[in-house]
C-alpha cells in the first residue's frame, strides 16, 4: 500500500506542525508515538472497531443543554478516531449509537472540573473540560495510546516525541475543534499500528480514502463518502435535571490537571 505524503518540519517559532496531504497510511518516524501494552490495547475500543455501529454507552447527570453538547462532542470524537481506522479498512464501523445496551465504550461525565482519565473501553470526562480533553481521552480509551507530555505540561512531550494530540490535549495549536480534528500526524500512526496488532496488514482501504485529511475537523453528518448508520433505539444512562446549571468550558491552561 503506498505510504501518504506527509509534509513534515514546518516550523512556527518553537512549535513544529505537521500535516496529512490525503487519507491514506503513514510512514512516521519508527516508534515515535506510545501505546499501551499490547493486552491493554485489545481490551480497548479499537478491537470493536468492525461491529456495524460503534455503541457509546453515556453516563451521568447534566441538564439539557450539557447533554446536547455531550452527544455532540461525543460523536465527533469518536468519528475522528473512527475515520483513521476507515481510511486502512473499509470495515470499520460504520457510524455511533449511544446506546447502553452491549455497549463497547462507556462514557462517564462528571459535574464541575477535575482530572479527566481513562481505561481500556472506559473514559471520565469532566464537563468543563475542553473539546480537545475528548479527543485525547479518546485516544487512551478507543485506540490505546498512551501520554506522551512530561509531567503537567501541554505541549512539552517527552524527550524523542513528536508534537501531537497525546502530547498537547486540548491546549496548542491545534486547540480548535472546528479548525482540526486534534489529531497529529503522531496519533494517527499510533492509531493505525494499533489497528494493525489487532486486525493484520492484509486491508482494503475504500476508494476514496487518499482524498481524506484526516487532521481536518469531521464532519459529524458526513464524515467520510457514503457515510450512514443503522437505526437503533438510544439508550442512555444519564438523568437530566435541568435545575443544574450549564457548564462553563475553562479554556485556560490547567496545568493541575494530569491528563490533558
Amino acid at each position: 500500500m503506498k505510504s501518504c505524503v506527509v509534509l513534515k518540519r514546518l516550523v512556527l517559532g518553537i512549535i513544529g506542525l505537521s500535516f496529512v496531504g490525503c487519507g491514506q497510511e503513514l510512514a512516521p518516524d519508527q516508534d515515535a508515538y506510545i501505546s499501551w501494552g499490547d493486552s491493554a490495547v485489545r481490551q480497548s475500543v479499537i478491537a470493536k472497531s468492525l461491529e456495524p455501529q460503534l455503541r457509546v454507552c453515556l453516563e451521568g447527570s447534566m441538564n439539557s443543554a450539557d447533554l446536547d453538547r455531550v452527544k455532540l462532542w461525543a460523536l465527533k470524537a469518536s468519528l475522528s478516531w473512527l475515520r483513521v481506522g476507515k481510511v486502512l479498512d473499509k470495515r470499520v464501523a460504520g457510524g455511533v449509537l449511544f446506546s447502553c445496551e452491549k455497549s463497547h465504550f462507556t462514557l462517564r461525565l462528571r459535574q464541575g472540573s477535575g482530572t479527566s482519565f481513562a481505561s481500556p473501553s472506559v473514559a471520565t470526562i469532566y464537563l468543563t473540560r475542553p473539546y480537545g480533553t475528548w479527543t485525547h481521552e479518546f485516544g487512551h480509551a478507543l485506540a490505546g495510546l498512551s501520554d506522551t507530555y512530561s509531567g503537567r505540561t501541554a505541549g512539552v512531550c517527552v524527550s524523542g516525541q513528536p508534537q501531537s494530540l497525546m502530547c498537547w490535549g486540548a491546549y496548542g495549536p491545534r486547540a480548535d475543534g472546528n479548525q482540526w480534528s486534534t489529531l497529529w500526524s503522531d496519533d494517527v500512526a499510533g492509531f493505525q499500528s494499533n489497528y494493525r496488532k489487532i486486525f493484520g496488514r492484509e486491508l482494503t482501504p475504500p476508494d476514496w480514502s487518499r482524498n481524506v485529511d484526516l487532521e481536518a475537523p469531521v464532519d459529524v453528518k458526513n464524515p467520510w463518502p457514503g457515510y450512514g448508520t443503522r437505526r437503533g433505539d438510544e439508550s442512555t444512562r444519564i438523568l437530566v435535571d435541568d435545575r443544574l446549571p450549564t457548564s462553563e468550558i475553562d479554556y485556560s491552561e490547567d496545568t493541575e490537571s494530569v491528563d490533558l
